[in-house]
């Protein structure tokens, strides 16, 4: 059986209320914004970096970037215009270099719809993605934006 390790969101109350993450998750917020959004990422990269994690951004977004690249924190710069098989090969090989063990921030799916158009690609996306995010023992935070997609 495997284990998880217990890991922080940086906000306590939410670690209360969640009785904390646990490595293997993905976390999706629904948000009404990017600001919004990076309210719960920034406590999350730097409890990451205080407990020594390795930080990695996926920025595609046309949004303003989340996180800047550092010593601690890769970025890797994405094109989904080039289509969905592209960019969902891109990203594996991505998360298949980094290994295990990571934390990751993703930029907004919503934004996926200007280079997809639908919902339901980005529930492809996300549905090839995060198994294998979970057998790497990471951790991943994306959002969606509110009322930009189908219920």
């Amino acid at each position: 059986m495997k284990s998880f390790s217990r890991v922080s969101t940086g906000i306590k109350g939410l670690d209360r209320v969640l009785g904390h993450l646990q490595t293997g998750d993905n976390v999706v917020l629904q948000v009404d914004s990017i600001e919004d959004y990076q309210s719960f990422i920034m406590p999350f990269v730097r409890e990451a970096l205080a407990n020594n994690e390795r930080v990695v951004y996926m920025r595609f977004a046309r949004h303003a970037p989340l996180l800047e690249e550092t010593r601690k924190i890769a970025v890797y710069k994405l094109n989904p215009d080039a289509g969905f098989e592209s960019f969902s090969t891109q990203v594996h090989n991505i998360i298949r270099q980094e290994g295990r063990d990571v934390f990751y921030v993703f930029d907004s799916l919503s934004d996926l719809l200007l280079a997809w158009a639908t919902d339901l690609m980005i529930g492809n996306f996300f549905v090839i993605t995060c198994p294998y995010l979970f057998e790497l023992n990471t951790v991943a935070y994306f959002a969606l934006l509110r009322g930009r997609h189908r219920s």
